[in-house]
């Protein structure tokens, strides 16, 4: 049923499930994440990791405090680590240039003198509201930068699917001519000849497959996916392992439809048990297994065509044909006639 709920909402297009998820995750990490629930904050920075303006700030307070004390040990060790000569030689002449007395400017050239500094360094002018304006784009530019990069990667991966979508939709037709030439005559025999075959599949399950449950897509030659079919265990028997299969359920998933058809596939011993008959019944008519048996789904648009090609009952102290040590099953899906307006080759 996951796997049906997927086809609905898009098919199994791999490559196309995981771009969308990469975008997804990528918006949602990056974006939701990191900028909104958790972004990242600092901690234990040292000046040199402060907005310029705030250096500015710490710098200035540095010149105070070394102006009254006089403690240039402190001053050095205070403005010393990690942050380079010529950047804090910078940030000195940016304060002298912005200085509003001249007991300010001797304060940041006592400072620099004590720090070995340079006083001598270039200003830059103020930034003008142009300069800001720039500098703000600027700052988009990675932004719009990684948008342009997403959106490209969409487009492209849109591109590949239609391309491989064209690819298959061609390779398709010709495999549809030799899956028809690959249907057994004994299954020929019974599938309508006016419908419009869409799949081809053996299924088959033999004792110790716990977990057998197969199921296939249905779709046209040009991929459009109209529901799936298959057969999984539907009972067991007794106890112990290997599980003993007593039935197995064979059904028809058509999108158009609000239903899934079954029928239940019994062994002898389930389908004259009265008990078993009972408790299956609600899954789906029942029908006696056996080889050749032929068993028909039918939905709104599609039609399944399953017949048992082999089939061998297993006696590890169970009753009598109580139990299936293997079986295989061909299935045929078909649109069915007036179904669909969608033009195929049908089912010579």
């Amino acid at each position: 049923m996951v796997s049906m709920m997927l086809d609905l909402i898009g098919g199994r297009r791999t490559l196309y499930g995981l771009v969308v998820g990469f975008v997804v995750g990528l918006l949602v990490g990056w974006l939701i994440i990191g900028w909104g629930i958790a972004p990242v904050t600092w901690e234990n920075a040292a000046p040199v990791d402060l907005h310029p303006d705030y250096q500015k700030v710490f710098v200035s307070f540095v010149s105070d405090s070394y102006s009254i004390h006089g403690n240039a040990k402190v001053a050095q060790a205070v403005l010393s680590e990690r942050w380079e000569q010529k950047e804090l030689e910078k940030v000195i002449a940016e304060l002298k240039a912005e200085a509003a007395d001249e007991a300010q400017v001797q304060r940041l050239d006592a400072l620099a003198q004590a720090l070995n500094l340079s006083t001598a360094a270039g200003v830059e002018p103020a930034p003008t509201p142009a300069a800001k304006e720039s500098t703000l784009v600027a700052s988009l530019v990675p932004l719009c930068g990684t948008f342009l990069v997403i959106v490209a990667v969409v487009v492209i991966a849109w591109l590949i699917m239609r391309i491989l979508r064209g690819r298959r939709g061609a390779g398709e037709e010709g495999a549809l001519i030799s899956m028809q030439d690959a249907i057994s005559p004994e299954m020929a025999e019974v599938v309508p000849s006016a419908g419009t075959v869409l799949g081809h599949f053996i299924t088959s399950y033999a004792l110790g497959n716990d977990h057998y449950d197969d199921s296939f897509s249905v779709e046209t030659d040009g991929g459009e996916f109209l529901g799936e079919c298959g057969m999984g265990i539907g009972e067991t028997i007794g106890v112990g392992s290997p599980d003993k299969v007593t039935a197995f359920e064979v059904w028809l998933f058509d999108k158009n439809d609000i239903r899934t058809e079954t029928k239940v596939l019994m062994s002898a011993h389930a389908f004259n048990d009265e008990s078993l008959r009972s408790k299956l019944a609600p899954k789906g008519e029942p029908v006696l297994s056996g080889p050749g048996e032929v068993v028909v789904l039918e939905t709104a648009s599609l039609q399944v065509t399953a017949r048992v090609t082999e089939m061998e009952y297993g006696d590890a102290g169970m009753p009598e044909e109580s139990f299936f040590s293997r079986i295989s099953v061909e299935l045929v899906a078909s649109l069915k006639p007036g179904g669909s307006e969608i033009e195929m080759e049908p089912l010579a």
